[in-house]
């Protein structure tokens, strides 16, 4: 359990989710830097949740929770992975995948990953107080570094691989609902979360909708994947997941279960 607890609060394991996500896609589009993307989009990921993590220390004073009181009591781990993370993306970087435009697209998603939960003015809102913005953000990253940014690489032209950015996108929403319905006892009313709009049995109807837009955006893209039983699976427990959602569920349960969930996804993805 005190591993456990190491991996998922640490954000290790929803680094491994972002990088085998990516990795997938790349392998997926044909991106011969694969490896390379994967790491990177890890390192990435660490230090950006861990760096949000650092700035919302202050909250998490008013805050109580075993994952609040485990962040309070490992804060120098925290920074110190934060301190990894961008380290480690920048060299992976510019030691394997070697200069491009696209370092400004990373640089800019960065900026928008701290944006999230930094307030620039004492006044001012992050991004994820940003009315019904919050999960939104996220999936759009998600999406774009997963996929546009492998994509961006090697393309001649910039269409977007229209089909697989939508299933990530979907998915990553459809799994994120899930923590705005545990977060209703901690976020404002102004958030305007899908749980306080439409209450917890509405947010999990949308979040199902979501998932089934995403299963229908990656057969759309790839026809085969219907005879993946993988899908199925992929898709059955996550809908599960998202139906058993509560309040009062351990942390572990969402940031354990349903986060570590997406690389089941990004295998389904490999295997196409």
């Amino acid at each position: 359990m005190r591993l456990l607890q190491y991996l998922i609060y640490s954000n290790i394991l929803i680094s491994i989710s972002a990088g085998s996500l990516a990795y997938a896609c790349a392998v997926k589009l044909g991106n011969p830097h694969d490896v390379g993307i994967g790491f990177t989009v890890f390192f990435a990921t660490l230090f950006i949740y861990n760096i949000q993590r650092i700035l919302r220390l202050g909250e998490i004073k008013i805050k109580s929770s075993e994952r609040h009181v485990w962040l309070e009591n490992h804060t120098f781990l925290i920074k110190m992975l934060a301190l990894i993370g961008i380290i480690g993306s920048v060299a992976i970087y510019f030691a394997v995948l070697g200069w491009n435009i696209d370092f400004w697209f990373l640089a800019f998603s960065a900026v928008i990953g701290v944006l999230y939960a930094m307030k620039i003015h004492p006044k001012s809102m992050a991004l994820r107080d940003i009315p019904y913005a919050k999960i939104y953000l996220i999936a759009v990253q998600w999406a774009l570094v997963s996929v546009y940014w492998p994509y961006m690489r090697i393309a001649e032209t910039t269409d977007f691989p229209m089909g697989l950015g939508l299933s990530i996108f979907f998915f990553i929403l459809a799994a994120t609902v899930p923590f705005d319905i545990r977060d209703l006892v901690y976020d404002g009313k102004h958030k305007s979360t899908i749980p306080q709009i439409l209450g917890v049995k509405g947010a999990k109807i949308i979040a199902l909708l979501f998932l089934i837009l995403s299963a229908l955006s990656l057969y759309c893209s790839f026809p085969t994947v219907i005879s993946f039983w993988w899908f199925y699976l992929c898709y059955l427990i996550l809908g599960i997941l998202i139906i058993g959602s509560r309040t009062d569920r351990h942390e572990m349960y969402y940031s354990g279960i349903i986060d570590g969930w997406i690389i089941v996804y990004a295998l389904l993805v490999y295997v196409l």
